[in-house]
């Protein structure tokens, strides 16, 4: 969703944010290397900043956590495990390697008990 630009973007104004302020000048803005007027175009439709002038941009509080979101890790678990049941194979060597000795051990045990 994000181009290098716009995360370099985002974390700078993040930053921006929590030290200084939830203003900042447009020339300040337009001096970055990371600048650019799509990025800010993104920025404005997800609502993390709106031009309060001409010349100064307002910075909604949301962009520190936008800011968390992207330095989070993320969860290679929950993709391994959507891709392993998108296959139809993988409900079958679940089925056999996992549920049914589970299954069998489990009929096991509640037969020792009821002995």
């Amino acid at each position: 969703m994000y181009t290098e630009d716009d995360k370099v973007l985002l974390k700078y104004l993040a930053e921006h944010f929590i030290n200084k302020g939830n203003s900042m000048m447009t020339s300040d803005l337009e001096a970055l290397d990371c600048y650019s007027e799509v990025s800010i175009n993104k920025l404005r439709t997800l609502k993390l900043v709106k031009y309060d002038t001409d010349i100064s941009l307002q910075i909604n509080s949301s962009i520190v956590s936008e800011k968390d979101k992207l330095e989070a890790l993320p969860d290679h678990f929950q993709d391994l495990k959507k891709w392993w049941f998108s296959k139809k194979w993988a409900v079958i060597f679940t089925v056999i390697f996992l549920i049914l000795p589970a299954l069998k051990t489990y009929i096991d045990v509640v037969g020792l008990l009821l002995k």
